[in-house]
């Protein structure tokens, strides 16, 4: 009779701590996301907004499909351009891209912004570069481009629709706003998600209406 009343209190003490552990565990996990997602959402929509309408600025969205869901590609010009070391020339514009890259332990992705000073004339040569890790634990990361009207595009290239100006030279067409929205999980195989969203209104002077 000792031994049966031993181990139901054993059993339920366990039962209470196992619990306990699982709602601590799902907490520093949503800390850790939010801290992320926080971090992110404000470098992308810095870069967003300092945006280059300029003469061969551009902005290039690619949708992606990854395993765990949309593993979307940014690229642009902007005036944001971070400059990391003392030995780096500081430069008026840069190119930007986010991009990601599978981790291959968790199955999910990792989100790097790459940041190239911008010189007109010059190709553009991103694909070698990594760029520096902004965060991880991604699931999907997806962008969506809204126009002036309202519409929204799962995809953009503002090389296209771009209107005629005096002297010949063509102004790129650009959005309105973009929405960036970041899916964070535990592992691939999770379901549950966190996400994190934002809008980022681009500059007045960037915005042109598609014939």
């Amino acid at each position: 009779m000792a031994v049966f009343i031993f181990a139901i209190v054993i059993s339920s003490v366990y039962g209470a701590y196992r619990s306990t552990f699982r709602i601590t565990n799902n907490t520093e996990s949503l800390a850790e996301f939010g801290n992320m997602g926080r971090i992110s959402l404000e470098r992308i929509s810095g870069d967003l907004e300092s945006l280059y309408s300029g003469d061969g600025g551009l902005l290039q969205g690619e949708r992606n499909e990854g395993k765990t869901g949309r593993s979307d590609l940014l690229t642009f010009t902007s005036t944001a351009h971070l400059v990391f070391s003392q030995k780096e020339q500081p430069a008026s514009y840069a190119t930007i891209r986010y991009r990601t890259e599978l981790d291959e332990d968790s199955g999910l992705l990792r989100l790097y912004r790459i940041d190239k000073p911008f010189r007109p004339g010059e190709d553009l040569e991103l694909d070698e570069e990594r760029g520096y890790l902004l965060c991880d634990s991604l699931a999907q990361i997806e962008y969506s481009y809204l126009e002036a009207g309202g519409n929204a595009n799962e995809e953009w290239n503002s090389e296209e629709g771009g209107v005629q100006q005096a002297g010949g030279t063509i102004a790129g067409n650009f959005p309105a706003m973009i929405r960036v929205t970041l899916h964070f999980a535990e592992s691939a195989e999770t379901e549950g998600r966190t996400v994190f969203s934002t809008a980022v209104a681009l500059p007045l002077s960037t915005r042109t209406t598609t014939p």
